[in-house]
């Protein structure tokens, strides 16, 4: 059933969150209910296929709904143009036509090759996304971003393509390896750094209850992170302002990108975020009086995951240079919980010493 609707109010492209557990079977009914074309292609990874592709599929029959599905291998690398144009080729093949749509089903990767292939398969199709991951049901469904790695750089292609709305099941969580959840957990904790201090101090009452996904955390976790994501894209869908809106959602992603890069996506982008908010915390300490009992805080949690993350292989000066790259790099750092700012001076020494305080949480043992 839906337990919470959120809106993403941006006028007539605006769009419902639906979070609920067990509603997956409602999918075909929903779909109806906001007038999808007739026409409808579901992509899903070999992973979400495995839990969720049949399913889905019999609840969009069961409406009515002409459904076909594309299967594409699971992870980051797949995150690429050539992976958007076997989509794409697939659905030719299909004879797809201008007049269709695309589900989503699976994690961020589907979601963002999806929504990619949606916003350009013939000029653009309506487009849904479902969810299937921690991550992506508490952040990267919601906001229309979706973009496809380069080699010289990660998201360098990609587009702005709203879904016509949002279906989170959250009881297709109940497969997620430990690792899985951990790197959901990375996005969830920049939550309390740019808006929601009390999320924190939920966390910590809650963390091992959302580790085993407790219905009534996960639910409550999620809907606190897609309230505030919602009200950022609503006043900022496209990262236009400088120092507000939705740029605040990338605390953790200067030095958690360069790390996912550096690791060749052997880390997982959340697992990567979560290294980010850490070593970024420490420099908010230093220059931004951010307070050192708050990154403890952190810490503390991060050590509860009992994860062991070494970054020991990339050195700090390729870290460095990975996150100047191209010049202009943006840090969103805490002076508070629920307070951050955006900053472009952050120096290399700087840098230097929130990786080395980073190793000390990492690499040690």
């Amino acid at each position: 059933m839906i337990l919470h609707t959120m809106h993403v109010e941006l006028g007539a492209r605006g769009y419902p969150i639906y979070l609920g557990t067990g509603s997956l079977r409602f999918l075909g009914e929903y779909c109806a209910k906001h007038n999808l074309p007739q026409r409808l292609v579901v992509l899903a990874d070999r992973n979400s296929a495995r839990v969720a592709l049949k399913p889905a599929l019999a609840s969009l029959k069961d409406s009515g709904f002409d459904v076909s599905s594309v299967v594409m291998p699971p992870g980051e690398r797949q995150k690429s143009v050539a992976r958007a144009k076997a989509v794409t080729t697939e659905m030719l093949k299909m004879e797809i036509p201008r007049k269709a749509g695309l589900v989503a089903l699976g994690g961020g990767v589907v979601g963002d090759v999806g929504g990619f292939v949606a916003s350009t398969y013939r000029r653009g199709i309506a487009f849904v996304q479902c969810p299937t991951t921690l991550l992506s049901q508490v952040d990267s469904s919601v906001g229309g971003k979706n973009g496809v790695n380069h080699p010289l750089s990660k998201n360098a292609i990609g587009t702005y393509h709203q879904p016509v709305f949002v279906f989170s099941d959250c009881d297709l969580l109940s497969t997620l390896s430990r690792r899985e959840v951990i790197a959901g957990l990375g996005e969830v904790l920049k939550y309390p750094i740019v808006s929601d201090p009390s999320l924190l101090t939920y966390l910590e009452n809650n963390l091992d209850a959302i580790l085993r996904l407790d219905r009534e955390p996960v639910l409550e976790v999620a809907s606190r992170c897609l309230r505030i994501k919602s009200a950022l894209v609503s006043q900022d869908e496209k990262e236009l302002l400088t120092d507000s809106g939705r740029v605040l959602l990338n605390v953790g992603h200067a030095i958690g990108h360069a790390l996912e890069v550096l690791s060749r996506f052997r880390l997982r982008h959340g697992e990567a975020v979560l290294l980010g908010i850490l070593a970024e915390g420490y420099i908010a300490v230093l220059r931004e009086g951010f307070p050192r009992s708050e990154l403890d805080r952190l810490v503390r949690l991060f050590q509860r995951l009992k994860s062991r993350y070494r970054i020991g292989s990339m050195s700090n000066p390729s870290i460095v240079r990975t996150v100047l790259a191209g010049g202009g790099a943006r840090f969103v750092l805490p002076r508070a919980l629920g307070q951050p700012v955006i900053v472009r001076d952050v120096t290399n020494q700087q840098l230097s010493e929130g990786l080395r305080f980073l190793r000390t949480l990492t690499d040690r043992g």
